[in-house]
């Protein structure tokens, strides 16, 4: 470590972007040059997306009112899918309801009092997000979040759609659209959103290429849409479903996020689910579809993550499961020392150093000894 200082910076920066975020933690107590590098925000971009960046990603979810993280485990001589670990935040105890949005390593949550905390599960830090002044009571009313960065302004942003009326049928006839910039730390009211929602999915929209996306329809001719709220414009544009579905009913189909693409799963409630990846972003032509295959009761199974040959579902029973793409099989997941997991909802993430501060190099940022 002596004679660090006398190679080049560039070749510094290149040499600790590879290092797990729990030694990068450690390397900031080394020295204040080192610390400055390592907390330095375009280093931590940087380390996000760097070739050779090993950023593990994990699945994250709500247990009973416990926040806890599932680790895939690498290790071939384990009898063990993956293990949980419970997350708890330095001198704060909370009791939590759900994940509804993950980007970046940032997972934004809800407790049970449906407050809203921007955090990162691996640094252990968490912000409270202030409640909008102008928002509906959530006593009457409904609630669609989201969460993504918009590059054009370097920003993180929270997306709420908020119906004012108990909705038409299965739509609510009126949402409006909420914003939260954490940069700025502030909500704006953007108006009513363009489509009719549906009440039949409650789902957190899904964050793909700088946008947010939620199934919706249009509010004359009921034809369905992949609505998809653009971080940057603050707009909606829309994204061209598979040709091959009726496009008049998507109310029981889900988004999904799987090995980076956006993807359409389709219940068929006879054992059979077909699951739509979208291999180019914005190509319709681009929809490839795999089909889960001779199971009953699919009415709540959904992908979640991609690992390798296997899909990582929720099943019928709201437990984790393995399905085989190659040879076409279902499968319990093995979980050390969690035999009974019984969820709704789980999201992925990767380990990172963003801050849901925004972090800078003049303010202190905790690294565990522990790491998630």
């Amino acid at each position: 470590m002596a004679n660090l200082a006398s190679l080049p910076q560039e070749l510094i920066s290149n040499i600790l972007l590879r290092l797990p975020i729990k030694s990068i933690g450690q390397f900031r107590c080394v020295s204040k040059p080192l610390c400055s590098l390592l907390s330095d925000p375009q280093f931590i971009k940087t380390q996000l997306t760097a070739p050779g960046v090993d950023n593990p990603e994990k699945l994250i979810f709500v247990l009973g009112s416990f926040l806890l993280a599932l680790t895939f485990t690498s290790n071939g001589n384990s009898n063990n899918d993956a293990s949980v670990k419970e997350i708890i935040f330095p001198q704060i105890q909370e009791r939590w309801e759900n994940v509804v949005g993950s980007c970046n390593g940032l997972v934004l949550v809800l407790n049970e009092e449906h407050n809203v905390f921007l955090a990162n599960p691996t640094t252990l830090e968490l912000l409270e997000i202030p409640n909008f002044s102008l928002a509906v009571d959530s006593g009457n009313s409904f609630s669609w979040y989201g969460f993504g960065y918009d590059s054009a302004s370097d920003d993180y942003k929270i997306v709420t759609l908020l119906n004012s009326d108990m909705g038409i049928g299965d739509h609510c006839a009126s949402t409006i659209v909420d914003v939260y910039s954490v940069k700025m730390r502030a909500w704006r009211r953007l108006g009513n959103s363009p489509y009719h929602h549906s009440l039949y999915d409650l789902d957190s929209g899904v964050y793909i290429n700088g946008a947010i996306h939620w199934l919706a329809s249009f509010a004359v001719g009921n034809f369905s849409v992949i609505a998809a709220f653009d971080l940057a414009s603050e707009e909606f544009k829309e994204v061209q479903p598979p040709s091959a579905l009726d496009k008049g009913n998507f109310k029981c189909n889900k988004l999904v996020v799987l090995k980076g693409c956006l993807g359409m799963v389709v219940n068929h409630f006879n054992g059979q689910t077909d699951v739509w990846i979208m291999k180019e972003y914005g190509m319709g032509e681009s929809w490839t579809k795999f089909t889960i295959d001779g199971l009953e009761h699919f009415d709540v199974l959904k992908p979640i993550y991609q690992l390798g040959n296997e899909v990582v579902v929720l099943d019928k029973n709201c437990e984790f499961a393995m399905y085989n793409l190659k040879e076409g099989t279902l499968r319990d997941m093995v979980i050390a020392d969690n035999p009974d997991i019984f969820i709704y909802s789980a999201m992925s993430f990767v380990e990172s150093l963003v801050s849901p501060r925004f972090y800078n190099q003049n303010e202190e940022q905790h690294i565990p000894e522990d790491e998630v």
